[in-house]
């Protein structure tokens, strides 16, 4: 066997340290202390990364052509995250990680998560339940809410109309959508007024057109 052959076989295979990293090209500092500056990057279909340098490069050399090099794997141990038997994570050098483990799935960032859908999002589970630090903002033209039982805790303010077609409850007051609003109980008001078609229950007054015990005019 040649010299040369001998050489080439050698040279089938490499490691190197990623120097500059582009989405298709690589340029790797090679074990043997050569810089090859056009290394095919490879890419899993459906999957695509770009690492950042010092990553370690695993090199597949065209009939040991190191001019002529594909980096089939690229590693960086400096990001990796301790995993268990079966799992299987995705992460990035932030903070970022999507991990699927025995329990379920797990994603974490510490940045913004933006979900994009041209047609539908559809959630199904057992319970759903929002933890957010100020606020959560809905935005939709229309929005329906379909529940057995709704409980809001705290304040709550409605800008704009609002239409209820069953009963509304306050206290002691019930009202009925649509109709008349009976009440049952009483109600206690201090500070304010009611007023029913234009008269006050406070500031009315009447005209006396009997004697004791005889009916007396409406309230004005």
């Amino acid at each position: 066997m040649s010299e040369k052959l001998a050489n080439r076989i050698k040279n089938l295979f490499g490691t190197g340290i990623a120097t500059r990293i582009e989405t298709g090209i690589v340029q790797l500092k090679l074990a043997t202390g050569i810089v090859n500056d056009r290394i095919k990057r490879v890419h899993n279909y459906g999957f695509m990364s770009r690492p950042l340098p010092g990553a370690k490069a695993y090199t597949l050399f065209v009939g040991g052509d190191t001019s002529r090099g594909i980096a089939v794997c690229i590693e960086d141990e400096r990001y990796e995250i301790e995993l268990q038997p079966g799992d299987v994570a995705i992460h990035d050098h932030r903070g970022s990680f999507v991990h699927l483990h025995e329990n379920g799935i797990k994603a974490i960032t510490p940045k913004t998560v933006d979900i994009e859908a041209g047609e539908n999002v559809n959630v199904t589970c057992q319970k759903a339940a929002v933890n957010a630090a100020e606020s959560v903002s809905v935005i939709t033209e229309k929005l329906t809410v379909t529940a057995t039982k709704t409980t809001i805790n705290g304040e709550t303010l409605i800008n704009g109309n609002t239409t209820i077609t069953g009963v509304c409850a306050v206290g002691s007051l019930a009202a009925v959508g649509g109709g008349a609003v009976p009440a049952k109980g009483g109600m206690n008001m201090t500070g304010g007024d009611v007023v029913v078609d234009g008269i006050s229950s406070t500031k009315h007054t009447h005209t006396e057109t009997g004697t004791a015990g005889e009916q007396v005019s409406p309230p004005q």
